[in-house]
């Protein structure tokens, strides 16, 4: 009889986690059944750190990305050794959707997502902790943002109420100077890597590349090696999702996967790109064949990760003469 070979996530113990703000729902996974075993246990470093212990070495152990709250049990995990996962929770949202289940809690959800490690792993990245320049300037990429986003729904709410200006204009002084700290802060974290500025400051010659989105994207890049500009483009979420079956085909949608704001903030870069005679004829060009300003302006923005990847892997500053050309 043929000898059938497991695959490394068969063979390592898979583990499944449900992590809430107070505890962790834990199970080890079954192909066959929904009935495996459930620990429930706070979600503390003490506690966490004793129930590591408990493990084999090896294992592989997958959560969904909750805000923060994962984060201490992804961290934990990795430092004990182990290969961590940490999903997409609308990708595990549909999975969990497929399985003979008649209701959702904490419980279901840890041993779906344990056999979603176990069948489903392997093609996915395992979870590298950022190191503390990747962690603060995401915190304040993030934060600037919420700032920005609360600054312009005040402006808008308080927009017909003449005898607030005075208070209003002062508002804006005060969001001006909270932003003009993070800006400030933004820079000092580059500045203490100077090969790191210098490979930034590339970027910024990348038409629509200001301080902020070749922060971002210099981030992005330094963190992870994308094998290609193809990878670099899903990582953004900027990749087309395809639903076509037989003669039918669907709409075309961006797959959104990954940071919103690093999104967004290539997309108003392709916006202030357009301002430039290259780019404005490549958008107008689209916008003849058909396509939406929004269209036009996310192929743009693909078009200049792209073009970020090819800086970023070359060191050598941005050649418009290039655009257009194999």
């Amino acid at each position: 009889m043929p000898v059938r070979v497991q695959s490394p996530a068969a063979q390592a113990k898979c583990i499944g986690a449900d992590v809430g703000s107070k505890e962790v729902a834990l199970a080890a996974a079954d192909a066959f059944t929904l009935d495996t075993p459930v620990t429930i246990i706070a979600n503390t470093q003490a506690v966490i750190t004793r129930w590591l212990k408990t493990l084999p070495a090896g294992c592989r152990i997958g959560m969904e990305a909750t805000g923060r709250y994962h984060e201490r049990l992804a961290e934990l995990a990795w430092r004990a050794g182990h290969v961590v996962f940490v999903f997409n929770p609308a990708k595990v949202a549909k999975y969990l959707a497929a399985l003979r289940s008649r209701a959702k809690n904490d419980v279901l959800d840890a041993r779906g997502i344990a056999r979603y490690v176990l069948n489903e792993s392997m093609g996915c990245h395992p979870y590298v902790p950022p190191g503390p320049f990747h962690a603060k300037m995401a915190l304040l990429i993030q934060r600037r943002h919420q700032i920005v986003k609360q600054r312009e729904s005040l402006r808008m709410s308080l927009a017909d109420l003449p005898d607030c200006d005075a208070s209003l204009k002062a508002l804006k002084q005060a969001f001006k100077r909270l932003l003009a700290a993070i800006d400030a802060q933004i820079e000092a974290a580059y500045r203490t890597d100077a090969a790191l500025q210098a490979r930034r400051k590339r970027l910024c010659s990348i038409l629509g590349f200001g301080g902020l989105v070749s922060a971002a994207v210099a981030a992005r890049l330094s963190r992870t090696p994308y094998a290609n500009s193809d990878a670099v483009v899903a990582a953004f979420g900027l990749d087309l999702r395809v639903r076509d079956s037989g003669q039918f085909r669907g709409q075309r949608k961006l797959s959104k996967q990954g940071n919103a704001e690093e999104r967004r903030l290539i997309y108003i870069a392709a916006v202030s790109a357009c301002n430039n005679p290259l780019f404005r004829a490549l958008r107008d060009k689209l916008l003849a064949k058909g396509r939406s300003p929004t269209q036009a302006h996310c192929t743009i923005a693909r078009k200049l990760l792209r073009i970020a990847f090819a800086v970023w892997t070359t060191n050598q500053p941005f050649n418009p003469s290039l655009v257009g050309t194999a």
